[in-house]
């Protein structure tokens, strides 16, 4: 007897940029065992992104994946613009306006939280530690401390003493088992120093015990969680865990230290799908999804990789703009930053200064910055910087055309240059109620998420949104039952 059709649940785990490049081949070695079984039992696709340089960028493609708009008509630029100048709605919103529970947790573009039938945690770019409810507010204190670890101004906020916070946040979910690995990295860091890189994956583990304790608490209708760890990696050490596709290939040293990164980085997200798989019912579709992907970074003109410079000071910076105690300096994704600006005059002299600012020749900009609303996004203009030297000297026209090296003002702090960069072509993983075995999409787009969701959750579509369902997923007219397996 065949199953009532129902609306059902959707779990939307945000995994930034992975590929299948990369879960295949481990796949097929046995490194990925839930991947694996979600292959085995879901549908699989490989949506392209409908941005294009220089839109194609995290933030405006999951800004498409959450709107079902493209980038043209959401409006998204960069990172944490002012969010009335974003068009919307996003599904969680439609969901919550619909009388549905909703939980976000990391999604990007997702501040300032709105007090819904659930719970909010926005990504961990957000200009402020504020949450939905306000007791979660310990969980962005954490996040936006570790995600802002790599320059040296912050947010000004009051965070409670380790005993205080350990205390907060044991309540708040975080497991003793976590603690434990989080112990054992410190201890293993000292002993291994080369391998550092692993405390990139205890940010996603330690929001898994966040999440999970707020998933069963108001097992939400709609939900996300998002990690950026597997990006970082594939950013970072590329070259070292798949040297074929390099112009310059990696010494033995970098492979011996640097080698099991990315491998490593996919393992850990294989452990936050089963653990997430496992809190999911039988009612509930969960997707994998990575809004856009990666490929390996090929320039003949930054044949060894490109170095990212990041501002040394954003203090100074503000000061050489002549806005000093005028502005709201913001940390974003490394090396960018956002100026907030309450006066307009202001935001005109930042501007001016900022795009007169050059380096080696007045032809050559030191800078490249966007402006939205009363935000300036800005950041070192990396490819103006070739070739790389830090004696390079840097002017300054509007602060009385005062005169730097290159190494006075910015810095390069990491241990690699970048290695994988942005690409169209993003993964999607389906499985749970009523989705095929086995399956796979035709042609899709970034467009597309936006629709299927609202279809799982039977609500209605608007018609504004250009994507479409994937029906080619769906056991249709009936939800059949799906294996339980590692639930």
């Amino acid at each position: 007897m065949h199953a009532k059709k129902q609306a059902r649940k959707v779990l939307l785990v945000e995994l930034n940029e992975i590929t299948w490049r990369f879960i295949d081949p481990l796949c097929q070695r046995g490194k990925l065992p839930m991947f694996s079984e979600f292959l085995r039992y879901g549908t699989r696709g490989s949506p392209t992104a409908t941005e294009v340089s220089p839109h194609l960028d995290p933030w405006i493609a999951w800004t498409t994946v959450y709107t079902g708009r493209p980038q043209e008509e959401h409006g998204v630029r960069f990172l944490e613009q002012p969010p009335e100048t974003v068009q919307g709605p996003r599904v969680w919103e439609i969901a919550a306006d619909a009388g549905r529970s909703v939980g976000v947790y990391g999604s990007i573009m997702t501040w300032p939280p709105r007090d819904v039938q659930g719970f909010w945690v926005p990504s961990t770019f957000s200009p402020t530690t504020a949450t939905f409810p306000k007791e979660l507010e310990p969980i962005q204190d954490l996040n936006l401390s570790q995600t802002r670890a790599h320059t040296p101004v912050g947010p000004a906020t009051k965070s409670p003493s380790m005993l205080g916070r350990l205390f907060q946040l044991r309540r708040l979910g975080l497991k003793l088992s976590t603690a434990a690995k989080i112990a054992s990295f410190l201890v293993r860091s000292k002993l291994s120093k080369h391998r550092h890189w692993e405390k990139v994956t205890l940010q996603p583990l330690v929001n898994l015990d966040f999440f999970e304790q707020l998933y069963r608490r108001h097992r939400p209708e709609l939900s996300t969680f998002h990690s950026n760890h597997v990006a970082h990696y594939m950013h970072r050490y590329w070259r070292s865990a798949d040297p074929a596709p390099f112009l310059t290939k990696p010494s033995k040293e970098e492979v011996r230290r640097y080698g099991p990164a990315v491998e490593f980085g996919y393992q850990a997200a294989d452990q936050v799908l089963s653990r997430l798989w496992k809190m999911a019912d039988d009612n509930t579709v969960v997707i994998v999804a990575s809004g856009l992907g990666q490929q390996p970074y090929v320039n003949e003109d930054f044949r060894e990789g490109r170095e990212i410079v990041r501002v040394r000071d954003i203090n100074q910076i503000v000061a050489l703009c002549g806005v000093e105690g005028r502005c709201r300096p913001v940390s974003m994704m490394a090396p960018q930053w956002n100026l907030e600006f309450d006066d307009p005059d202001m935001l005109t002299r930042a501007e001016k200064a900022l795009g007169s600012a050059w380096i080696r020749t007045p032809q050559t900009r030191l800078f490249a910055f966007d402006t939205v609303g009363k935000t300036i996004n800005f950041n070192v203009a990396q490819k103006n910087l070739k070739p790389l030297d830090l004696e390079a000297p840097c002017v300054f026209p509007t602060a009385e055309n005062k005169r730097f090296q290159l190494g006075e003002i910015c810095a390069v702090q990491d241990a690699t240059p970048k290695q994988g960069y942005h690409d169209t072509v993003g993964m999607v993983l389906m499985r749970g109620a009523g989705i095929r075995q086995g399956a796979q999409l035709g042609e899709c787009t970034n467009l597309d998420f936006a629709p299927t969701i609202l279809h799982l959750l039977g609500l209605p579509i608007p018609s504004y949104m250009k994507g479409r369902v994937w029906e080619e997923a769906l056991t249709e007219p009936t939800v059949a039952a799906v294996p339980s397996l590692s639930r």
